[in-house]
């Protein structure tokens, strides 16, 4: 029986080594073929994405530098707005918030003074007397220092007319003031003696002659202290106080008197 168990184990023991020297089955050699397809081809899938990825990323950055190349930094395309650093902290929204003030009235109201001055009284260069031919046939040429001197005991006069309105006579009289140069008139105030019923034209102009001296204010009825006003300040040399009309005195005639003239204006 000894001898049988020997025999037993030594050839349980061949069949052992014969089975681990036996050649694989046929069915474990494809499963084996399987898997190595399987490596392969999933290295090929691999190879093929990272060439695809590699030419769209050389291809996506060809095309920025073209794009920098055709529009150069700072250059604003068509249909786009150039948006600078400063722009955008100015819409940042802190800058938005923040309020502007509001100028207020004092600030309105110096601003506007200062642009502005006030008138003031301008310096008279001469005074003549002034008829329809000019300085040459006014009347009482002697005394019209007298018109601007400030007296009311001792104007200057007109020459006496029979009629108020220069009936067959010329068509008016009057005062010449020469500023000396051209310089801007507002307002002139006459101070006038006598009677009221005094009609007088405030006249201006570059020229000393009574065609280039239109009137730009005037007055009627009137006496003592006359404000004449232009509509609009008038930038001129000579100012012509002119009579269209003369009070009646005492003596049944018609004369007018001006004792002050006061041009207010800017030089």
């Amino acid at each position: 029986m000894i001898d049988e168990y020997h025999v037993t184990q030594r050839s349980a023991r061949e069949a052992a080594a014969a089975a681990a020297f036996r050649p694989p089955a046929p069915t474990r050699e494809r499963e084996r073929r399987r898997v190595r397809a399987a490596a392969t081809l999933a290295v090929l899938v691999l190879a093929v994405l990272g060439l695809a990825s590699y030419e769209f990323v050389a291809q996506a950055g060809h095309a920025q530098r073209a794009a920098a190349a055709a529009h150069p930094r700072g250059q604003v395309r068509a249909g786009t707005m150039a948006v600078s650093p400063a722009t955008t902290a100015a819409a940042s929204p802190t800058a938005a918030a923040s309020p502007t003030p509001a100028a207020s009235p004092t600030t309105t109201a110096s601003a506007t003074t200062a642009s502005t001055p006030p008138p003031r009284v301008l310096t008279v260069a001469s005074v003549a007397a002034f008829g329809p031919g000019g300085t040459t046939d006014g009347d009482n040429p002697q005394n019209v220092a007298l018109a601007v001197a400030g007296d009311p005991a001792t104007p200057w006069y007109t020459d006496w007319y029979a009629s108020p309105d220069f009936a067959d006579s010329p068509p008016g009289t009057g005062l010449l003031l020469d500023m000396g140069r051209t310089v801007t008139v507002t307002s002139v105030r006459v101070s006038l003696g006598g009677e009221p019923g005094a009609s007088l034209q405030l006249r201006a102009g570059l020229e000393a002659t009574l065609a280039w001296l239109p009137v730009v204010a005037g007055a009627s009825d009137a006496d003592g202290t006359v404000q004449l006003q232009p509509s609009a300040p008038v930038h001129v040399r000579y100012v012509l106080i002119w009579f269209t009309g003369l009070p009646p005195t005492s003596a049944g005639t018609y004369q007018a008197s001006i004792y002050q003239v006061v041009i207010q204006g800017q030089p």
